[in-house]
This record gives structure tokens, C-alpha cells and sequence, in this order.
């Protein structure tokens, strides 16, 4: 079948099925339940738990000063010398500027865009290292959630072998519903107006084929380390 042909029976069967679709849509809740798993009653724990199921790696510190250390160790492990990653200001460390200053880490801008695609993610790509803050996380599931725009570009978080993400305490959440519940609040209808992009990373990139075999870094970073650093 041609692509209109095709086009033309998807176009006919949904008008004659509309009614019936629209109506069990009603019925549905469109509201995700808060969280789906028992509560926990340390969620910092919860997280880094299920994370470590994922076979990424969670290292909980006290404050910024630890949590610089143990960047440092991250990097000097990857003998990074480049990086792509989000602005600084947005990942919220302080201090995290003078430690890449310190050891020679060159923050790479990860824009491509128009004629010069390909040249820009060639510049890229040598990169080992990805770092990002994130939105929140979600304890049941070990995932990050991460909200795209300007100062938060998305390749941050997908092109280098390691995606280095740093997160507090405080932006642990119980589950997918209430990480939406608190996207929806925080942005007040303006969540997707500067962009389309909102993330959840659960783990390394992980693919299966047909025999069940099972890979990492495929599609995207083969290791997550999440740096998380207690509220006061």
C-alpha cells in the first residue's frame, strides 16, 4: 500500500471508532496515582537501592564540599579533559566551576544545529563525560527526571560514555505521579513552552534483542553515577 492508501484507512477507521475511543477515554483516570510501591520511610535510601538494581551508581554525601570530591575522583577516573554539560549554574554546585577550572576540563557547548550538524557533534563526541543536574528524582523506580530548555540541553545527558548527574535530597520523590504533580505546579501550564524535552533516565542505556541479550550503552551513556548530596 502506498503511504496515502495507508494514511487514508488509519484516517477512516478512527472516524468510524471515534466515539467508542472517546468515550473509554472518559472513563480512564487522568490523574497517575502519587507513587505505586509501598512507601518507604527513607526515600533517599529507596533510591539509591533501585538505581543500584539498574547497575548505576549513587554515591550519597554530606554537603557540597564531598560532593566536589568526589566529582574530582569521577573525572580524574575518566582522565576527562573535555566535558558536555549543562550550564553550571543550572546543575547548582558550588564550586563546581573553580574544580573544572583546577583540573583542565574544558566545558564543551553541546549545540548542533543547521549546515554544520555534523561538525559540531564531531567536536562532541571525543567528550567522556556528560554532566547535568536534574528536576527531580523518583525513589520507587531509580529514575531521574529531567526537564530540557535553555541551559539544560539534552545532549548533556545522552552523547559521553558516562552521564554524571547531581542531585539533593530534597528533590526525591515518591513516584511518577508525583514528580507530574509537582512539574504541573512548579510550571503552571508553561512547562513545554520553551521546550518539548522532559527526560526520565532509569539507569544506563540499556537494549535487549530477540535472544534476550542484554546491552549496555547502545542508545545512549553505558554508565549513571548520580552524585547526591543531603539538604541540610
Amino acid at each position: 500500500m502506498s503511504r496515502e492508501q495507508m494514511l487514508a484507512t488509519l484516517r477512516t477507521s478512527l472516524a468510524s471508532n471515534r466515539a467508542w475511543l472517546e468515550a473509554e477515554a472518559h472513563k480512564a483516570s487522568h490523574t497517575p496515582p502519587p507513587f505505586v510501591l509501598p512507601p518507604a520511610d527513607d526515600l533517599a535510601a529507596q533510591f539509591a537501592a533501585e538505581l543500584t538494581k539498574l547497575e548505576g551508581r549513587v554515591y550519597q554525601v554530606a554537603d557540597n564540599e564531598e560532593a566536589l570530591e568526589t566529582l574530582a575522583t569521577l573525572l580524574e577516573e575518566r582522565q576527562a579533559t573535555t566535558a558536555v554539560a549543562w550550564d553550571l549554574a543550572e546543575i547548582g554546585l558550588p564550586g563546581l566551576d573553580k574544580l573544572l577550572a583546577e583540573r583542565g576540563v574544558q566545558v564543551l557547548e553541546p549545540v548542533v544545529r543547521d549546515e554544520v550538524r555534523k561538525a559540531q557533534l564531531q567536536v562532541l563526541e571525543p567528550a567522556p563525560v556528560c554532566l547535568s543536574g536534574a528536576e527531580f528524582a523518583i525513589a520507587e523506580s531509580g529514575s531521574l527526571v529531567l526537564y530540557h530548555g535553555p541551559g539544560r540541553p539534552r545532549l548533556a545527558s545522552l552523547l559521553a560514555p558516562a552521564h554524571i548527574a547531581v542531585i539533593r535530597s530534597d528533590q526525591i520523590v515518591r513516584g511518577l505521579g508525583e514528580a507530574m504533580a509537582r512539574l504541573r505546579e512548579r510550571y503552571a501550564g508553561t512547562l513545554f513552552d520553551v521546550t518539548s524535552n522532559l527526560t526520565l533516565i532509569s539507569g544506563p542505556s540499556r537494549t535487549a534483542d530477540i535472544e534476550m541479550t542484554l546491552s549496555l550503552g547502545i542508545h545512549g551513556p553505558p554508565e549513571l553515577h548520580v552524585v547526591l548530596v543531603q539538604t541540610p
